[in-house]
């Protein structure tokens, strides 16, 4: 009912508010009407007040459609959009006049403003209406092509008048919205875009020439040029591709003679076609190109419109393999990484510090010239890295057999050309995608090459902490333990690394990833505790919990530096990885009442020990001590019960019984009763393994430290289970068998809240409890 009333007040808001003042409430009329349930709006029952409703609101909505004023047509785009939007298929099945209406809106001279917003009307409606046939009947394969048509005119050249009357050509400002639609419309309607192939080409073609074109206007056409690919007739999309690639690497190849004919290049093409011979250039003159290259772009002139042209090239190249294509193609993977290579070995001169200058200039080149190169050298650098990322990330273990002559290409390249920021941001995100899938240890290269890359990538960690200034302002308490806490963590926090720029971004993908695949003999322990030092200040736990998993190791096997383990545990205790980490052994769940498992136990283990006392070999009975049976059973159990407790699980007792002691070392009489009685006693079966011999004097020390426990056990008053044993042994005097008793306090005996009784249920201690693990 709530929604009924929105409906209404829309239908009325419409027929009554003027037509010129709609377009100020329109976007609060979309917004209540995408919030209406889609079932009101696509209502046909008839005496429904909901359809009724619905029905007067499309009619208002066709009728200003059709206004004659621009705001009324805005108005009513604006409406259809969010009816698209919110309703979907379910309110698509009889708009075909809406559609057709929109149409005949983009041919009207609108402001540009209110044609984008047919153009994404008109697309949405396309799009919605691909996986259904029934609309893809009657709407889309009718009115797409009058779509087309409609939008190719639109993409004239705008002259507008300047100073003197003189016309000149600008961009018209629905070109990025028509590309836009076509890359939306276009993999879907492949065969209705065939008969436009050749005029949409050339305009893409056009836009590319232009080096004044923005960058996303150019993105928008190469992204086109590779989707109209597979506009080709049927089994010839595969060649199509294959030529196209093969075009784009020959126009590579010319490009870059003319515009690096000032150095006399090392560099030896491992394709046979490629190695012919270059025509003399003439120095007199700019760099240039006077007819089509191959890829049927037009004729450049000067080292800019050289290097962008170059550079766009490659954008090329990188677009058209990361396309997917209807049918299988082959990738040369040979020729592009040929053509990278040679781009990657033209580094700027003196880059490199340690290194002599060994670059050869042609004598005819001016120094002008030189110099326009280095300073457009560094983004086709950049476009090769590009290529080279998109393909390891497109064909992935594919792209193997060419990872170890691609990352020598790299890392000198890097080596070479690290003062760029958008180079390091790239070599970042290319070995961030190698390191995981490929062997760095059969890579032949210098030993400080991943120390150089490691410490470019702690370098450029750095500037996410805040300075020292900045921290002050940040905490500006002077007490110790703010101070203390805004060490712990810099500057209140560390960085979000999704707030920094680029290359932080790139630099902190590559931390763990460095850490955890690289071999640590090609990483110095300088670098390495850097990394290490950056983690814990920039709380990254992936970079801990790499340098945890893969620390640094010496040549003998020990490690070098010092674990980050309690860094990672007090920041990511709540990750299930750390976990994992700290607690390896959790015990399993016991499903069984606690009490009642202990108590059956400590039976069969009494019963058991009975049997054996009354079946000795030599056939001597112990002496029971004097008293009611019914007093003195109980202790005896509980006794019991409490000896082979301290048998299955008590380290000290263990240390004491399990070892050999020098006679002389011990004075105490019940120690050396005690002693012999439990070395002649039976061995539980979890302690057959005998311990390892230890040094004399190591023996000495623990049997004194032994005897000074004792001698303050015994100075206090003694429980009734030592004066048990006391009758027991002046009883049967030096008897060969007897049974270990454990000594408590008196306190203890009398204290309630002991674990005497079976029935109680013992607090668990949830800390680590590998004790009977260590003695297995």
């Amino acid at each position: 009912m709530q929604y009924d009333g929105a409906l209404r007040a829309i239908a009325t808001r419409l027929s009554l508010t003027p037509v010129d003042d709609l377009p100020r409430i329109s976007s609060f009329l979309a917004t209540t009407l995408a919030q209406c349930p889609v079932e009101l709006l696509s209502s046909d029952s008839k005496g429904n007040s909901s359809s009724v409703t619905a029905h007067k609101l499309k009619t208002r909505i066709s009728s200003l459609l059709q206004d004659k004023s621009a705001a009324g047509r805005l108005t009513a785009a604006v409406l259809i959009k969010a009816i698209v939007d919110n309703g979907g298929l379910k309110v698509l099945t009889n708009w075909e006049g809406w559609t057709r209406g929109l149409l005949s809106c983009l041919g009207k001279p609108e402001p540009f403003e209110v044609k984008r917003v047919y153009l994404a009307t008109v697309t949405r409606i396309f799009v919605l209406s691909q996986d259904h046939p029934v609309l893809l009947r009657e709407v889309t394969t009718p009115l797409l092509p009058a779509f087309i048509t409609t939008c190719l005119g639109l993409l004239k050249p705008v002259k507008p008048l300047v100073a003197e009357s003189r016309p000149t050509d600008v961009v018209n400002p629905l070109l990025k919205s028509v590309l836009q639609c076509w890359i939306l419309l276009l993999p879907q309607h492949a065969t209705v875009f065939r008969p436009f192939l050749t005029r949409i080409k050339l305009i893409c073609l056009s836009l590319l020439e232009d080096c004044r074109g923005s960058t996303t206007t150019t993105e928008f056409a190469i992204r086109l040029l590779c989707l109209l690919l597979s506009c080709a007739p049927k089994n010839t999309a595969a060649q199509e591709w294959a030529q196209t690639i093969s075009d784009l690497i020959g126009s590579a190849h010319q490009t870059a003679d003319r515009l690096f004919r000032a150095v006399l290049e090392e560099y030896e093409s491992n394709d046979i076609t490629r190695q012919r011979t270059v025509g003399k250039h003439d120095f007199s003159k700019e760099p240039k190109t006077s007819s089509t290259d191959q890829a049927g772009l037009g004729p450049w002139i000067g080292m800019h419109d050289g290097s962008t042209r170059l550079a766009m090239l490659m954008d090329w190249l990188t677009s058209l393999v990361s396309t997917a294509t209807s049918q299988a193609v082959t990738v040369p993977l040979g020729s592009i990484v040929d053509l990278t290579a040679r781009i990657l070995a033209m580094t700027v001169p003196g880059s490199r510090s340690s290194a002599p200058d060994t670059v050869k200039y042609n004598k005819e080149a001016s120094r002008e010239e030189k110099d326009n190169l280095w300073i457009n050298l560094p983004r086709l650098h950049v476009s090769s890295l590009r290529l080279l990322q998109k393909m390891c990330e497109t064909y992935g273990q594919s792209f193997l057999p060419a990872n170890g002559a691609m990352v020598n290409h790299i890392l000198e390249s890097f080596v070479a050309m690290s003062a760029d920021e958008r180079v390091r941001r790239d070599v970042y995100a290319i070995f961030s995608c190698l390191l995981s899938c490929m062997n760095t240890a059969n890579l032949v290269l210098r030993e400080t090459t991943f120390s150089t890359l490691l410490e470019h990538c702690c370098n450029d960690l750095q500037r996410g902490i805040p300075d020292l200034h900045e921290r002050r302002k940040t905490n500006p308490s002077k007490d110790g333990f703010s101070s203390a806490k805004s060490t712990l963590s810099v500057g209140g926090g560390p960085p979000i690394p999704e707030r920094q720029s680029e290359v932080f971004q790139a630099a902190w993908r590559l931390l763990p990833e460095i850490v955890l695949h690289c071999p640590t003999s090609m990483i110095s322990r300088q670098a390495r505790i850097e990394a290490d030092r950056l983690s814990v200040l920039l709380d990254h736990h992936d970079a801990m919990l790499a340098s945890v998993m893969r620390p640094m190791l010496s040549k003998d096997g020990k490690i070098r530096t010092s674990s980050l383990l309690p860094f990672l545990a007090r920041s990511a205790a709540d990750t299930l990885a750390v976990e994992a980490l700290l607690r390896p052994r959790m015990p399993v769940t016991q499903v069984t009442d606690i009490s009642t498992q202990a108590s059956r136990d400590g039976q069969a283990h009494i019963d058991d020990l009975k049997e054996v006392d009354m079946s000795d070999e030599d056939g001597d009975i112990l002496s029971t001590p004097q008293g009611p049976a019914e007093a003195v059973e109980p202790s005896s159990e509980r006794r019991i019960t409490d000896i082979v407790g301290q048998q299955d699980g008590g380290e000290a007792m263990q240390a004491m019984t399990a070892r050999k002691r020098k006679l002389e070392g011990v004075q105490d009489r019940d120690f050396q009763l005690q002693a012999s009685i439990s070395e002649d006693s039976e061995v539980p079966s979890s302690r057959l393994s005998k311990a390892p011999r230890l040094e004399d004097d190591a023996v000495e020390a623990s049997v004194l430290e032994a005897d000074r426990m004792i001698d303050t056990s015994m100075a206090k008053p003694v429980a009734t289970t030592t004066s048990g044993l006391e009758e027991l042994s002046s009883g049967t005097g030096d008897a060969s068998t007897g049974i270990v008793t454990k000594m408590v306090s008196p306190g203890a005996i009398g204290n309630r809240d002991s674990d005497s009784s079976d029935f109680e249920i013992p607090e668990i201690d949830p800390g680590l409890d590998t004790d009977e693990e260590d003695l297995e």
